[in-house]
């Protein structure tokens, strides 16, 4: 397993989605590389949790629990200076994901990746999006 960073400093993952037993697994994923996570179930506690720990990378899920959806934290994320370079990786258990929806992450400089990829190609991606800025 790769490590995304050197033992002096540890990234901060946020993982926003609804499924508990996907949040465990890519909590476990994301130590394994070296990461502290935070753990958020909805986009509202999503929203609580990066005002009240300094997170450096999001994970959400595009499509949540009740009809919402991880483009509502990415949206008000990009709303906010401090939040707004904050690198964020879109997962989806979809086949397919409709052209608007892939517009707003596009936009926003998100990442798309499908879930049936493997959890090991998300924690991938995620080094290639933030190990540049920890040089």
């Amino acid at each position: 397993m790769t490590i995304l960073l050197g033992d002096s400093w540890r990234r901060t993952v946020l993982v926003v989605e609804d499924a508990l037993t996907t949040r465990c697994i890519l909590e476990k994923f994301f130590g394994r590389a070296g990461c502290n996570v935070v753990q958020a179930p909805d986009p509202d506690t999503a929203l609580k949790r990066l005002k009240t720990t300094p997170i450096d990378a999001v994970i959400l899920d595009l499509y949540l629990a009740h009809h919402r959806s991880g483009l509502e934290v990415l949206e008000q994320m990009r709303l906010e200076e401090r939040y707004s370079n904050i690198p964020v990786v879109i997962l989806t258990g979809a086949d397919e994901v409709a052209s608007t929806e892939r517009a707003i992450i596009r936009r926003h400089g998100a990442f798309l990746l499908y879930k049936r990829l493997g959890f090991q190609e998300v924690v991938n991606r995620l080094e290639q999006i933030i190990t540049p800025a920890a040089a």
